[in-house]
């Protein structure tokens, strides 16, 4: 089996916060079954980063901005979030995670 390159992740505080945020929306609509699901989706499209992150495209907003971050989407039609990361080496910080129907991210938010 070849030696498959491996990565550690790092969640920002940033993106702790939005994910919180939207575990706190899920409670408020009575979801927490919903929220469950969601989460656990969300932890298994990050688990799959610490193998060849490379391979996700880069965030539309990259290029204009200057910054090289990726993306990675979680979720279906208007429950899609964007998961938004660096990599720096051997680590991939998620930068932000971010509901698909929001503005376009800036430098700001990052």
């Amino acid at each position: 089996m070849p030696n498959v390159k491996k990565y550690h992740v790092h969640i920002t505080e940033k993106a702790e916060a939005d994910v919180a945020s939207v575990l706190e929306w899920f409670r408020d609509q009575e979801a927490i079954a919903a929220g469950g699901k969601w989460f656990a989706q969300l932890m298994a499209v990050i688990d799959k980063l610490e193998t060849m992150p490379e391979r996700c495209r880069l965030a539309g907003e990259s290029g204009e901005l200057g910054l090289d971050i990726r993306e990675i989407l979680v979720g279906k039609r208007r429950g899609v979030y964007r998961v938004l990361f660096q990599i720096e080496g051997r680590t991939v910080h998620i930068v932000r995670v971010w509901h698909g129907a929001r503005d376009a991210w800036t430098a700001d938010d990052v």
